[in-house]
């Protein structure tokens, strides 16, 4: 499925407000409104191939059922074009029920290293919680989403980084609409939009990217 979203990181923003004002300002009604609570483990090469192809590899297990073997989400993502504040990237989903991430890394790690000679490894874990919020009406819908997050090493070193993000989604508005609400945000609540992935961004601020660290050093 073609996702098409724009994500202002550093979003410390009063959510109501903001979707107050998109709302009134687009004629986008309310359809729904629910929150989720998730964790989230990136995979990844040992030299993190899929990084540098601009893809991401995760795993969503919600926090409330991580106890139960219940279902968890897969979901794969890569570009399918440049823009300079949209991202727009290819996402495929599968749900399946698994008793422990360890299950998902042993299939699909070892698909990696028939193919690879790697084997994939979590390289970034998020806890989540995010309210969703759904506007417009059957068939043009714009999807309003504000993430507050706990960005961990895996490795279990003690560095956690907690950030709020705000994105917003084409659900069937059109990319002109999206456009017109992404310049509405900016304008009003001075946020600035990136197209700097979450997996990418939560490495790069964990220093947990031995490529960008070394970049940044010889800048």
């Amino acid at each position: 499925m073609k996702e098409i979203e724009v994500e202002f990181p550093l979003a410390n923003i009063n959510l109501d407000s903001v979707i107050r004002g998109v709302s009134e300002r687009f004629a986008l009604p309310l359809v729904r409104r629910g929150l989720t609570h998730v964790k989230d483990s990136f995979l990844d090469t040992e030299d993190f191939k899929l990084l540098a192809r601009r893809c991401s590899f995760r795993v969503r297990q919600k926090l409330e059922d991580i106890y139960r073997g219940l279902e968890v989400r897969l979901t794969f993502k890569y570009p399918l074009e440049d823009h300079e504040f949209l991202l727009i990237r290819e996402e495929l989903k599968l749900k399946t029920k698994v008793e422990s991430v360890g299950q998902i890394l042993e299939f699909f790690g070892g698909a990696a290293h028939a193919m690879l000679d790697q084997r994939f490894e979590v390289k970034l874990n998020v806890e989540e919680s995010s309210t969703e919020v759904y506007l417009g009406k059957a068939g043009g819908i714009l999807n309003v989403s504000y993430d507050r997050m706990r960005i961990l090493d895996p490795r279990q070193t003690g560095s956690v980084l907690s950030e709020n993000a705000l994105e917003i989604e084409d659900h069937g508005i059109g990319r002109e609409c999206l456009i017109e609400v992404k310049e509405f945000i900016e304008e009003t609540y001075g946020l600035v939009p990136s197209v700097e992935t979450k997996y990418c961004r939560g490495l790069r601020l964990l220093h947990l990217n031995p490529a960008a660290s070394s970049a940044s050093e010889g800048a």
